[in-house]
């Protein structure tokens, strides 16, 4: 029980009276193209929305952040600056909008038999070595590389 958990929210929770008073959860996955209209430029959710369980809503907010900074500091003019920004994020963004979509009947079903096969599937074949090394890249946004398009260079922790 959420309660039990977290139990600050109890007050929240006790307005609830039944199930007409909550709101369903849909996903959608959308694609600002191009991610910009005139002077306004979409990052993040705007730009391109996924389904949240491969949780990269943020890690690709701050990449499209940086990817606009960098177009911005190195284009000769806004136009180019806005085209180059959308072309850095291009390959990333459709990648992990790919994955969002495939992984998202396994995370977002009602359905028990998915679940069930989900929950063996993913538990088992976590295990097998490559596999670990994927899963990792997908969680970390690092299946391909995401900062090169966008002018950064990934920062090898293991030096500090």
């Amino acid at each position: 029980m959420i309660r039990n958990y977290w139990p600050e929210c109890a007050p929240f929770l006790d307005q609830i009276q039944d199930w007409d008073q909550l709101t369903l959860a849909r996903y959608a996955h959308r694609t600002a193209r191009p991610p910009f209209a005139g002077n306004v430029v979409f990052i993040g959710d705007s730009a391109h929305s996924t389904s949240p369980q491969l949780g990269q809503g943020a890690n690709m907010a701050l990449l499209d952040a940086a990817a606009l900074s960098h177009a911005l500091s190195t284009a000769s003019d806004l136009g180019s600056a806005l085209q180059a920004y959308a072309q850095a994020r291009r390959n990333h963004v459709l990648l992990f909008q790919a994955l969002s979509l495939i992984f998202t009947p396994f995370y977002q079903s009602d359905s028990h038999a998915i679940a069930w096969i989900r929950d063996r599937l993913v538990s088992t074949v976590a295990t097998i070595p490559p596999v670990q090394r994927l899963l990792a890249s997908i969680v970390a946004g690092t299946l391909i590389d995401p900062f090169a398009a966008t002018g950064l260079r990934e920062r090898d922790w293991r030096q500090d």
